[in-house]
This record gives structure tokens, C-alpha cells and sequence, in this order.
């Protein structure tokens, strides 16, 4: 009796630490989205190509006739130890019936094991974002990635490189901040992946990238997710966006977020 008392205790401890873990990082969220990498990933086990497509949209009409549509996507190719995945955004966004901003991102990484918990990464993304006055951005960048929790039904990675990034941005010439900046930055993440049960899971990321050269320049980044299954192929979302960057160009603010709901195929 004893023995299946200690050993249902066990079981309650772990799945109390696993909330604690999640309440801890969705904390540290809410106070700082390059990309969340964690969102609708591939079970460990998984080999061969798979994939989601996930849309999104809000409609508003009255003083302001305001149409947003969003389209979201993964596609991961696995091999042995070896993961490459793709994924892209597209936001738009009509005002009265004109195009006012729209954005679109493509980021590309791969991740290769090597001993243990330990895994190699390199990685290369092209945006833009008319919100924030970015007229391109490219960046490209290797590090290491380690797993730093190891759940039943979940982990913690944490992961540090080196990246390069260029910018150009639609300033006057007037403008204190620079049109084009090519600079070095330090991107440093922890992202985290639970399923908390067969339909819920919960994944997200958060990025800190300070400028080599000047350590007070920094991007603060952080994406996270809840997705419900809905089948077996449908799902729907809530994703949190927040972007602070401590240095923007003219006219725009340090903070930026962002909150919409999903219905995604995954294939």
C-alpha cells in the first residue's frame, strides 16, 4: 500500500515541477519573436517530412473598415540525427480598404546531434516589416544548442551563437537612426516544449541578442504558443508575440506585441 502511495506521489511531483517550469518561462515571456522554433515540431522519434500550415485573420468595421490575415508555416525534414526545418510568416494588413503595412519572415535552420544533449545549429532567415520600417533584413549564424530539461513529455533547450545581421530600413535622410546597418550580434534563447496532455501542448521561445560592439543595443524576442487538437490533422492556436528592440529607428517604439488565434493543418 505504501509502495503505491510513494510511487503515485512520484508521478504528482513530477507533473507539479513540469507546470512550475512553464509558469516560470511564460513569466519571463510576458516581461520581454525572432521565430518560436518550438511551435508544432516533430516528436523526437519522427523520420522522413512533415509539416503545418496555419491561418489567421481579424476583421473590424465601423470608424475604421480593418482587415488582418496572417499565414504561418513549418515544414521539417529529419534524418537520423540531422533536422532541417523551414519556416515562414506572412502578415497583412488593409486599412479602409488599402494595403497600410504587411511583413513576411523565411527562417531556416538546421540542427545536428553530436554527443548527448548537446547539438550544433546553424541557421539563416530573410524579413522585412513595413511596421517597424524594415525594408529587408537577412541575418546567418552558427552556435551550439543544449537540452537542458528532459521531460516525459517535454523540454527545456537552452542555445548561444554567433550571428550576423543586415539592415535597411525606409528612413529620410534626416533621420537620426542609420538607413543600412550590417552588424554583429550575440543571440542567446530558451525555449521550452510540454505536452500536457493527448490535445494540449504549450511551446515557445525567448531571444536575447545584444550587439557585440555595444552591449546596450539589444533585441529581446519571444514568441509562445498553446495549440488544442482539434483531429488528428487540425488544430487551432492563441500565439503571444512580443518584440523590444532598445534602440529603434525614428518615430518607432521600443515594444511591440501581438496576440491572434489559429486553425492550423498539420500534413
Amino acid at each position: 500500500m505504501f509502495g503505491i502511495f510513494r510511487l503515485h506521489f512520484q508521478k504528482l511531483m513530477r507533473k507539479m515541477n513540469k507546470i512550475i517550469y512553464v509558469i516560470f518561462l511564460l513569466f519571463i515571456a510576458n516581461l520581454t519573436a525572432q521565430v518560436n522554433t518550438e511551435k508544432y515540431r516533430t516528436s523526437e522519434d519522427f523520420v522522413g517530412l512533415a509539416g503545418f500550415l496555419e491561418l489567421s485573420g481579424t476583421v473590424k468595421t465601423g470608424n475604421t473598415d480593418k482587415t488582418e490575415a496572417s499565414i504561418d508555416g513549418r515544414l521539417d525534414w529529419k534524418t537520423g540525427k540531422t533536422t532541417t526545418f523551414f519556416i515562414f510568416q506572412s502578415d497583412y494588413e488593409w486599412v479602409n480598404g488599402n494595403r497600410s503595412s504587411d511583413a513576411g519572415l523565411l527562417h531556416i535552420r538546421n540542427v545536428t546531434g553530436l554527443v548527448n544533449n548537446l547539438s550544433s545549429e546553424a541557421f539563416f532567415q530573410i524579413n522585412y516589416d513595413k511596421k517597424i520600417l524594415v525594408a529587408n533584413r537577412e541575418l546567418i549564424g552558427a552556435g551550439l544548442r543544449y537540452k537542458l530539461f528532459d521531460f516525459e513529455d517535454g523540454d527545456i533547450v537552452i542555445g548561444s551563437a554567433y550571428m550576423f545581421e543586415h539592415e535597411n530600413y525606409n528612413l529620410p535622410n534626416s533621420s537620426i537612426h542609420k538607413s543600412e546597418v550590417s552588424v554583429s550580434r550575440w543571440s542567446n534563447y530558451i525555449s521550452y516544449y510540454f505536452k500536457m496532455n493527448s490535445l494540449l501542448t504549450i511551446g515557445g521561445v525567448v531571444y536575447y541578442q545584444p550587439m557585440f560592439e555595444k552591449f546596450s543595443d539589444l533585441r529581446l524576442l519571444n514568441e509562445n504558443s498553446i495549440t488544442v487538437l482539434i483531429t488528428e490533422l487540425l488544430s487551432i492556436s492563441i500565439n503571444f508575440k512580443v518584440r523590444h528592440d532598445s534602440l529603434p529607428p525614428d518615430g518607432i517604439e521600443q515594444t511591440d506585441t501581438k496576440t491572434d488565434l489559429g486553425i492550423a493543418l498539420r500534413f
